[in-house]
């Protein structure tokens, strides 16, 4: 009997090992039912020979009738003859059951401390609402174009998630009975050679089409490029392993657990590749700093999809490719403490004095002309709906956080405002990015059909949301809020104006451009290698000009290779 018994218990223990993967470390609560099983286990034997010593009084009451029924082997007639060879022996097995009985009756305690009473003493924001709020760091105030360099037009994000998956869905369809077998994993944003791509794993559809492939793996992945419409992949000459549509081993948090993860949690398992495209999932792993909360990376672990090579490091020794080190969920609930506990934590109840949120329930990454990666979100204080006083910026390698006071609109504000300049036709404005445009913290937002298809890019002033400015592509949507911008004279932002320079010169060489129904015009100055581009809205004279001309013109001093026009005149017409 005691041998099924262990039997039933080993089997059992090897189940909730295989299924609930329970991290062993402190401020973790999911080993906690091992821990009690196992003191039940060991307390089985002891409690037998209890039972069995005192049968006697048990029959006849209620719970020995209940007993039993179910135990009859329990209250078996024993041969009342001792054997006295075997005293010694038999009071060696008693010390045994005894020490038995304290290892499960302690096993069983600290299993049901380690559930419930220990989280409620170590973890409750009630006692530590400042450790909470200082998890994220020391969150430095600072200024936005300073910090934050102007980007180069041709790493500016102009396709949103949704618009990827659609485009990339497509693709997927154009290679025949490619559907049928796998569906595409989540797409991750992410830096490949210099540009921004929307990267996804094709997983395996079901458990019969991982049964057919489960060998080498599902086959591939594709990109979309975040700058390029036109720009998609379908890489298929590589296989994905190991993946989150795996099963039995195949599966990747399983893989890593019976690899020997399993003293830290895992989070945010996001599938990039390097530059050579070889394919990789990147696992932050976290631990409770708080008790049995405070959720804090302590490292990373990236997994080869196709082998399954495992490398570990350390938050100081994290290879230069990769992007997501901070998990977006455990920085977000940081950044949303910092602002909640701000004045402790009977304030975030009823006075809410001062305390602040993100705009929105999720993180952006934004990737900066410095080469870092950061979280982004719009802060907002309570009560205001379509307005931010400002937004953090979190490294998504170090997790330094920084912290800019600008008030303007949040990101659902700004969407309103481009959808309004379009709204005879119809368009869905996508997730607004920031960015800085000339010393001006800028959203750009894609506009999309119906279908969720590109047509157009919005430009939107953080600080006004009603500078908008709207074009076909990115170049056009900029010149037309920097004619915005100029029609205003920047005037209403302190601290941001944008130096201006007045440039006289001959005309070498001039030419027309009609987009999105517009036309611009291209002029160079002779001596100077820069081109010049103005619209009609610039000046009357702009259309009028030709080679040879001499005009004067006004530009935001800027050292990009082509500057919109703010100012015109014709010095000689």
């Amino acid at each position: 009997m005691n041998a099924v018994v262990l039997t039933i218990f080993v089997i059992f223990n090897f189940f909730y090992l295989f299924f609930e993967m329970p991290v062993f470390s402190w401020g973790f609560t999911d080993w906690s039912p091992l821990a009690m099983i196992w003191g039940i286990l060991l307390l089985v034997v002891p409690a037998v020979l209890l039972i069995n010593k005192f049968r006697a009084y048990l029959r006849g009451t209620v719970l020995g009738e209940l007993l039993e029924q179910h135990f009859g082997w329990v209250f078996q007639e024993r041969n009342n003859v001792v054997d006295i060879t075997n005293y010694q022996h038999n009071g060696n097995m008693s010390k045994r059951h005894k020490l038995l009985a304290v290892c499960g009756a302690a096993l069983l305690v600290l299993g049901l401390v380690n559930l419930l009473i220990l989280p409620l003493l170590t973890s409750l924001p009630l006692f530590y609402s400042k450790a909470y709020r200082n998890l994220l760091g020391d969150v430095k105030e600072s200024s936005f174009s300073s910090d934050i360099e102007p980007i180069n037009l041709a790493q500016i994000r102009i396709v949103d998630e949704e618009t990827a998956r659609k485009l990339a869905e497509k693709k997927i369809g154009e290679v025949p009975a490619l559907g049928s077998q796998v569906q595409m994993g989540a797409l991750a944003l992410q830096n490949v050679k210099g540009g921004l791509y929307y990267i996804a794993p094709l997983e395996h559809r079901g458990l019969f089409q991982w049964i057919s492939n489960r060998s080498p793996g599902s086959e591939g992945f594709v990109m979309v490029s975040a700058t390029n419409p036109q720009d998609v992949r379908l890489i298929q000459d590589i296989h994905i392993k190991y993946q989150l549509r795996g099963f039995l081993f195949d599966y990747l948090p399983r893989y890593l657990y019976f690899k020997g993860i399993v003293t830290a949690g895992m989070a945010d398992f996001s599938f990039e590749v390097d530059d050579e495209l070889q394919p990789y999932w990147v696992v932050p792993l976290y631990k409770n700093k708080i008790g049995y909360g405070g959720a804090d990376a302590v490292g990373v672990v990236t997994v080869n999809a196709q082998t399954g090579d495992i490398a570990r490091y350390s938050l100081e020794n994290i290879p230069a490719w990769l992007d997501r080190v901070q998990p977006e969920q455990l920085v977000f609930k940081q950044i949303r403490d910092w602002g909640e506990y701000v004045n402790g934590y009977w304030n975030s109840i009823f006075a809410k004095t001062g305390t602040l949120r993100p705009t929105n329930n999720e993180l952006h990454l934004i990737y900066g002309n410095d080469d870092h990666v950061y979280w982004y979100t719009g802060i907002t204080s309570l009560g205001r709906d379509e307005s931010t006083v400002g937004f953090i910026l979190v490294n998504s390698r170090t997790k330094e956080a920084k912290w800019y006071k600008v008030a303007g609109a949040n990101e659902a504000g700004a969407r309103k405002s481009a959808e309004g300049q379009v709204q005879e036709k119809g368009y869905r404005a996508g997730y607004p990015i920031l960015y800085n445009i000339n010393g001006i913290p800028t959203y750009i937002a894609p506009l999309k059909d119906k279908e969720g298809l590109l047509k157009a890019i919005a430009s939107i002033s953080v600080e006004n949301y009603n500078l908008v400015g709207v074009g076909p592509d990115i170049e056009s949507s900029l010149r037309a809020y920097q004619q915005s911008l100029a029609n205003r004279g920047n005037m209403f932002i302190p601290g941001n104006e944008v130096a201006r320079a007045e440039l006289t010169g001959k005309i070498s060489r001039l030419s027309q451009v009609v987009k999105g129904g517009e036309s611009y015009f291209y002029l160079m100055l002779e001596g100077d290698p820069r081109i010049f581009i103005g619209t009609i809205n610039t000046a009357p004279k702009l259309p009028l000009v030709k080679p040879g001309d001499v005009v004067k013109i006004t530009v935001n001093n800027t050292h990009d290779e082509t500057i919109n026009i703010v100012g015109f005149q014709g010095e000689n017409y």
